[in-house]
Parts: structure tokens; C-alpha cells; sequence
């Protein structure tokens, strides 16, 4: 059980802390009135709701006391002050409370804001391999003397984040390939006091590349009359870049896939020679080449069959003529 004289020592401590003091055991404390919310911010030109209680119900008097017009409502212990358009910067605003031969008055000033979501900007066109700028933007008046305490904060597309106080916030850096379709955010915080406001924006990233990577195959870059040739190119960019060729011969040839790909029938010695690729968009051309070698022409498959009967034919006559020589004592005639 806690002792009794640490328990009224800890409740006059207790008291010497409390603004007012504490009320002595058979007498009423001090009555008070506060205002909600203590630290009243609006954006200029919007309405207001506050609100004033009395901790005590014995009052005779609780109002406001403003340089505007007052509207509001009120209840047991409570009187609320409405405002529906605001149009000062600053407002002081007391509410006071009489009771008996006492009054009591609470104080606090109301502060308006004006402020502007933030806006990205990308500087020209963002090409890979050259430099690019992307800026944010934010506006915000707190007072026509005073400067608004305003933050910006301008991160993505794989950069470092960037803050800056003040209305603009800016990033350099040279754009890459991979950075398109990246996002990019912006955060603008405005601090009013022990309030904050904050408002972001986005914004996607468009990296445009000239070609690159261009790249021609074929899949028999050694060939003889007759065969059948293909030859691809591929290529990067953004646009995806316009393909042509440049071709050692002006004799029939195709296109399919767009341009991608080429195919000669039935090539002749003609088609010798190197196949070039140009790659080309808005932002520049890059390209490619390959060689096709010819190697003379192939030989009929029926060559090979004729020569081998042939031989075989020879060496039947001769196994034919010794076999009768030997069983039929057969002589060649005399000539």
C-alpha cells in the first residue's frame, strides 16, 4: 500500500507542473478554454471550422472574438466558429470565457497557404548516349512578406534522388537505352509550422536511341549454283529503325518479314559478294555486312552413278571372257 505523504507530496508536485495549478481538496480550479484545432492552416480561400471548449460548465460568457464575421453553432461547454471563404494570409483569432469574476482567453493565429501540385518536365528529346535534363516545378505562397518553406525531391529512371529547397529541382545525366520506360517521380512538401503538405507527380520516361546493334547472318555464306540463299539483319533503336540493302547483284532476289530478311532462289555466280545492311530512324543510321562466296558449280548426282556402271560393266566383260577361256579352252581368233 503506497504511504500517504508521498502520495499528496506527488500530487502537489504534480500540481506545480500543471499550468493553472490543481484545485485544493473542497475548492473548484480554474476554468479554461481552448481551441481546436491549436494551429489552424487552410489553403487560401477555402473554409474553416473551429472549435472553442470550456472545461468548466458554469460560464456566463463564451464567444469568439474575430476581425471577421462570425458564424457558428454552439452547445454545452463548446462554440465553434465557421469561416467559410478565407481571404487573409493571417488571422488572429481568441476565444474567451467568463466565468464569475474570472475570464479566461485562448489565443492562436490562422495561417493560409496557396499551393501548387508539382509539374515534371523532360527538356527536348531524351536520346541514348546524350546528355538529358528533366526539371520539377512547384509553386506556394504562405504569405505576400514571407518565403514559403518548400521542398522538392525529384528521384527515378535508375538516377540518384535529387532535393533541392526552393520551387525548382532538376537532374542531369546522359540517357541510356534501358532508362525508357522508366518512371520518374517528384514529391513537393510544404511545411507550415508543425503541419505538412505534400503533394507528387509522375512522369515516364521516353529514351529515344538511333540503331545499334545492328547484326546481319546467313545461315551458308559458301554456296554453288543452284542453292537456295537467306540472309537476316536485325537491328535496335527507338523508332525501330527503317532496314535497306546494298547488294552485289540488281538480279532477282526477295524480301520477307519486313524488310528483315532475303532470299535468292536458286543463286548463280552473280550473287558473289558482300551483303550490307543499313539500319536507319530520325536520331541516325548504324549497319552491317556479311560475304557470300561462291565455289563453282555442283556436279550432275547422275555423273557418279554412270561412271560406276561403267566400271562395273568392264569387269564383267573381263570375268566373263576369262571364265570361258578357262572352261572351254575359248582362244581369240587369229587375226
Amino acid at each position: 500500500m503506497m504511504d500517504p505523504c508521498r502520495t499528496w507530496g506527488a500530487m502537489a508536485l504534480l500540481c506545480l507542473l500543471v499550468p493553472g495549478g490543481c484545485p485544493l481538496p473542497g475548492h473548484p480550479g480554474p476554468c479554461r478554454v481552448s481551441i481546436y484545432p491549436k494551429e489552424p492552416t487552410v489553403e487560401f480561400g477555402s473554409s474553416l471550422l473551429l472549435n472553442c471548449t470550456s472545461s468548466c460548465h458554469n460560464y456566463s460568457r463564451l464567444s469568439w472574438e474575430v476581425s471577421t464575421t462570425k458564424m457558428g453553432t454552439r452547445g454545452p461547454g463548446w462554440v465553434s466558429l465557421s469561416i467559410p471563404n478565407v481571404t487573409s494570409w493571417s488571422l488572429e483569432l481568441q476565444c474567451f470565457g467568463v466565468f464569475g469574476e474570472q475570464r479566461d482567453i485562448a489565443k492562436t493565429t490562422l495561417h493560409a497557404y496557396r499551393f501548387s501540385p508539382p509539374q515534371i518536365y523532360l527538356e527536348g528529346d531524351t536520346v541514348a548516349g546524350k546528355e538529358a535534363r528533366v526539371t520539377c516545378n512547384a509553386s506556394a505562397q504562405v504569405s505576400p512578406r514571407d518565403p514559403p518553406n518548400l521542398h522538392l525531391t525529384l528521384w527515378g529512371g535508375g538516377l540518384p534522388p535529387s532535393t533541392h529547397r526552393g520551387p525548382s529541382v532538376g537532374l542531369s545525366f546522359t540517357a541510356q537505352p534501358e532508362q525508357h520506360g522508366r518512371e520518374m517521380m517528384c514529391e513537393a512538401v510544404l511545411r507550415l509550422g508543425r503541419r505538412m503538405v505534400n503533394a507528387s507527380a509522375a512522369v515516364m520516361l521516353w529514351v529515344w536511341a538511333a540503331p545499334h546493334d545492328v547484326q546481319v547472318w546467313a545461315p551458308q555464306t559458301v554456296f554453288t549454283t543452284g542453292d537456295n540463299l537467306t540472309v537476316m539483319c536485325r537491328a535496335e533503336g527507338n523508332p525501330p529503325p527503317q532496314l535497306r540493302w546494298e547488294m552485289p547483284t540488281d538480279t532477282s532476289w526477295d524480301l520477307w518479314d519486313g524488310g528483315t530478311t532475303i532470299t535468292i532462289p536458286a543463286a548463280q555466280r552473280v550473287h558473289n559478294g558482300t551483303y550490307r545492311c543499313l539500319a536507319e530512324n530520325r536520331y541516325g543510321a548504324g549497319a552491317a555486312s556479311i560475304d557470300l562466296v561462291f565455289r563453282g558449280s555442283s556436279r550432275s548426282p547422275l555423273i557418279p552413278v554412270v561412271v560406276t556402271l561403267a566400271v562395273v560393266t568392264v569387269l564383267a566383260v573381263v570375268a566373263v571372257s576369262w571364265w570361258l577361256y578357262r572352261t572351254q579352252g575359248w582362244k581369240p581368233m587369229p587375226s
